[in-house]
């Protein structure tokens, strides 16, 4: 039995796995009342005209992913998430709850990709891109159903980004930084109590600046890629967002609204993960 030819072939699917546990951290840890939801950064590492690369994944929702060389030098890229339905799961203190989302994230954008000549990192790229999320998704504890929590935002991000990576053999791996400002139009939070108590918090002028570095992996078979994503969205600003508390109880019939105004600091922070497949297309006709 060939011992070595097994490790070669079970250690990169064994790394991707462990990538990949790390990619599903952002469901287990931030899936109660998410807010600000980055997903995985555009990592393709093109290296010659005309390859279009197509992948399908989930990070934080089902995603389509496409970029095309348009030239030797520049690249275009498009990307959709779409979180829709209902999950359950378990808070950090072992509760029961059941997430109802209906989220989406669109990007585009333009990028510049280059062969460099260095021993750890082969390829370099560079890209700027625009984004739109929408959250909207209602969540509650099975043993407290009467009681529900909604979040509904909507916000547009521009970003810049830098990768590094390497193929090798079957293997490619890269690092990548993304620097991701965000701007939300509507953040709201409504929460629903069994004795008609009705809260609704709204914040405005909400933005925030963070710093995204992430780590890829991928294991390649002729035309498909297996590729595992982790990383990290790290605030760089805190925003002092205006904060407006309104609650509404009843008297009766009568209803009792009281509202709250303040100042409150938000930061944008949350972990970053996605597995995903890609096909490769080359239209210049040379064989990957």
């Amino acid at each position: 039995m060939d011992f070595s030819r097994q490790n070669s072939l079970f250690y990169p699917i064994i790394k991707c796995f462990i990538i990949g546990l790390i990619a599903t951290l952002p469901n287990k840890l931030f899936a109660q009342k998410d807010f600000y939801i980055p997903k995985a950064l555009i990592i393709p590492l093109h290296d010659e005209p005309k390859q279009l690369f197509m992948s399908v994944g989930w990070g934080g929702g089902l995603d389509l992913n496409l970029s095309y060389a348009v030239t030797n030098k520049f690249a275009v890229f498009g990307s959709a998430t779409v979180n829709d339905g209902n999950r359950s799961g378990s808070s950090l203190m072992g509760d029961k709850y059941t997430v109802n989302k209906n989220d989406y994230v669109l990007k585009t954008g333009i990028g510049y990709f280059s062969k460099i000549d260095n021993r750890l990192f082969g390829l370099f790229e560079a890209y700027i891109g625009t984004a739109i999320t929408k959250v909207d998704n209602f969540w509650y504890f099975k043993n407290f159903q009467e009681e529900a929590d909604y979040t509904d935002a909507k916000y547009k991000s521009i970003f810049g980004q830098v990768n590094l990576g390497k193929r090798k053999g079957k293997i490619e791996y890269a690092i990548g930084l993304r620097l991701n400002y965000s701007n939300y139009s509507d953040l709201n939070f409504f929460n629903s109590h069994p004795n008609l108590r009705y809260i609704r918090t709204t914040y405005q002028n909400l933005h925030g600046l963070s710093a995204d570095p992430a780590v890829s992996f991928s294991y390649n078979l002729n035309k498909i890629r297996f590729n595992a994503q982790a990383g990290l969205a790290f605030p760089l600003s805190i925003s002092s967002a205006l904060k407006t508390d309104t609650h509404t109880t009843y008297d009766g019939s009568t209803p009792i609204i009281t509202e709250v105004v303040s100042n409150e600091r938000l930061s944008l922070g949350a972990l970053i993960g996605r597995l995903s497949v890609q096909y490769s297309l080359n239209f210049a006709g040379r064989k990957k």
